[in-house]
């Protein structure tokens, strides 16, 4: 009789604690609207990279113009330069010093929304072309890229092509925030974890 007695009592108090921690609602699939998950915005979230190809490229066909970087005409540090400040990021004015803007990150892990740097006209390893990623391919290794071309003016460009195949030189990540943003999961009465959340 004791035993079934302490059972009970037993019983009765996991019971009791169970439905104050779900407010009430013993059921973790029924639990109230405020334990939904939220997003935390400390991070530049994928959206935001969409936004600076978007407005990037609106400038589609606006001329080249050397050491300008206006909507009337751009040279190609002064295109990225413009479209970077509009979402607070301050770029040296020259191709070669924007490498410096970022951190250098491999071809093989390139996204959207990187800067790349090509040589120039002369050869050799100098710096002397920038643009910006808008699209990796499958292969991880090419890539698609909005740019001041000296002929088309604001355009996009593949680096397949010839001309900038053999002139690839290296690549940055200005928005450091670029990565899977933090996610804290809440639950009534608990505290709050957090995870990387996926892509």
């Amino acid at each position: 009789m004791k035993f079934i007695t302490k059972f009970f009592i037993y019983t009765l108090l996991i019971s009791s604690a169970s439905l104050s921690a779900w407010g009430e609602n013993p059921n973790p699939e029924m639990a109230p609207a405020s334990t939904t998950t939220t997003l935390i915005k400390n991070y530049a979230s994928q959206s935001q990279v969409s936004d600076l190809l978007s407005y990037a490229k609106q400038f589609r066909g606006v001329p080249y113009r050397r050491g300008a970087m206006s909507p009337r005409g751009f040279d190609c540090s002064g295109f990225t330069s413009y479209v970077y400040k509009e979402f607070g990021y301050q770029l040296n004015r020259t191709a070669g010093g924007q490498l410096s803007n970022g951190t250098r990150v491999e071809r093989s892990e390139l996204k959207p929304g990187d800067l790349v740097f090509f040589g120039g006209r002369g050869g050799g390893r100098r710096i002397g072309h920038v643009g910006i990623v808008t699209k990796v391919d499958d292969n991880g290794h090419d890539f698609t890229f909005i740019h001041a071309s000296c002929s088309k003016g604001i355009t996009e460009s593949h680096s397949s092509e010839s001309y900038y195949k053999v002139r690839y030189r290296n690549a940055c990540r200005v928005m450091k925030e670029n990565v899977a943003p933090m996610i804290p999961i809440r639950t009534s009465g608990l505290d709050i974890a957090s995870f990387t959340a996926d892509r």
